[in-house]
């Protein structure tokens, strides 16, 4: 049986015997939203590992890993001038939390929070209660991230965060602030939605606003997390890898958190269910990985690209499946080296594979790709295409809120993905060479510093060069 009639057979069963709707349906059921630190990310975990072996992956195991844990506790953010009124928030995960008493100042407006509205203010911010928006530009979310504003606010001496959701429907918007593999937040971070920032910004218009904010958060520093992991072994070159992740967690703000990023697991696991039936006629091997706290700036990744440096060689490619079956779009953008963008157009148009790809080389990520950029490894992301002008979470992507729920998910669309990411996982791993080369750190590196990356890695505290991962 040669290689294109085993595509044929996936392509058919993976649209009759799809499972990753079902897979999806009973984990937020059964376990829910698999927040670090959980009993539900435990649960979610031993399920994972348990399809893992079940679909017939090789090597199954799953890799602790320790990092700083974040537990939410409560909140309490009240308007005090010019009028009196509490303001729904959400505290985002690794805010610090206020001192006993609470802390109150006026709060200053900076809208998007680019870097030049922080400098256009910099004689005002410090002592005061910075609010920006979620929004970012079009089709570039790493360079205005939450953590590169909230960064922003710390260097420039704010005492508090507020982030402002730009989605009308009293939808707040969570993410971290802080990098969960290294440290926590500075300063107290809490979230409303665009309803409360609008009220906060009717009333600036009158005056100074002066808010009240106490919260009381919990780190848990050596906490325990996992990476699940299991392969299809090649049967010519064994010893490549062809890496392909996508994270399991998901904030704790819903009881679901389907979307983001347990669908990529399932879509994913649905690929390898079929790949596993034709082990050994696939050249290269396929390692799986099921990352674990991905939402607190990719703790799981991290420690994976640190616990497997040695063996980093062997991986021809990382393909990041942060956002299968989420959306109507589903394109694929590199992430490094650039000539990466090349090779991977052929083998696209050689294959007759319907994936949109961005010519851009990205070189910085907020995912799980993030890592294995920063050591050089070749790597590529399938996620949505975002629409012209597409500049945050709009109305009709529900992920990071409450609305990230199970009735969104569409069957057809999730068969869709995985058709694809099928298709492009056989062509990468059916390939006589590499479609790229690892780089040095150092070209990695110089690489960021031409593409202006280096102040926002450090805003986002994660521009650490001379460490093992420089992440």
């Amino acid at each position: 049986m040669d290689i294109a009639e085993i595509r044929k057979m996936i392509i058919g069963d993976l649209w009759i015997n799809s499972a990753a709707y079902e897979n999806v349906g009973y984990v937020v059921d059964n376990f829910g939203n698999r927040f670090m630190g959980t009993e539900s990310e435990r649960k979610t975990k031993d399920y994972l590992l348990t399809l893992f072996k079940q679909y017939g992956l090789e090597n199954v195991h799953a890799e602790p890993y320790k990092y700083i844990g974040w537990k939410r506790g409560t909140t309490k953010v009240e308007m005090t001038s010019p009028v009196t009124r509490e303001l729904w928030n959400l505290a985002l995960p690794h805010s610090a939390s206020t001192s006993a008493g609470g802390l109150e100042a006026e709060v200053v407006d900076l809208g998007k929070g680019t870097r030049e509205d922080f400098e256009k203010n910099r004689n005002v911010i410090p002592g005061k209660i910075v609010m920006v928006t979620t929004g970012y530009p079009a089709q570039n979310y790493f360079s205005l991230t939450r953590t590169v504003k909230y960064g922003w606010a710390i260097d420039f001496g704010a005492i508090a965060f507020i982030l402002r959701s730009e989605t009308s429907g009293q939808l707040i918007e969570t993410g971290s602030v802080a990098t969960g593999y290294r440290n926590t937040g500075e300063i107290p971070a809490v979230s409303v939605s665009f309803e409360t920032g609008a009220f906060i910004e009717r009333q600036l218009q009158k005056g100074p606003v002066r808010v009240k904010m106490k919260v009381d958060n919990e780190i848990t520093p050596n906490a325990t997390g996992w990476n699940v992991v299991g392969d299809i072994v090649g049967g010519a070159y064994p010893q490549s890898l062809v890496v392909m992740g996508a994270h399991y967690d998901g904030h704790d703000i819903g009881q679901e958190a389907a979307s983001d990023n347990l669908l990529g697991v399932m879509v994913m696991l649905d690929v390898a269910r079929e790949l596993a039936k034709f082990k050994k006629k696939l050249r290269r091997t396929i390692q799986f990985v099921a990352f674990g706290n991905e939402e607190c700036w990719t703790v799981g990744s991290v420690n994976y690209v640190a616990q497997h440096e040695k063996e980093l060689r062997n991986i021809d490619l990382m393909v990041n499946g942060d956002g299968l079956g989420r959306t109507l779009g589903m394109g694929v953008s590199v992430g490094c080296p650039s000539n990466l963008v090349e090779s991977l157009a052929r083998l696209l148009q050689d294959w007759k594979i319907d994936l949109p790809l961005d010519r851009a080389a990205r070189w910085a990520s907020t995912s799980d790709c993030h890592p294995f950029i920063m050591e050089g490894v070749p790597t590529i992301s399938l996620s949505e295409r975002r629409p012209s002008g597409w500049g945050s979470r709009g109305v009709d992507v529900k992920d990071h809120t409450i609305a990230d729920t199970f009735d969104k998910l569409d069957r057809s669309l999730i068969k869709q993905h995985a058709l694809l990411l099928a298709q492009l996982l056989i062509a990468l791993t059916d390939v006589e060479e590499p479609l790229a080369s690892h780089l040095p750190k150092n070209e990695v590196l110089e690489e960021l510093q031409r593409r202006g990356y280096v102040e926002i890695l450090k805003a986002q505290r994660r521009w650490h060069p001379n460490s093992v991962l420089g992440v």
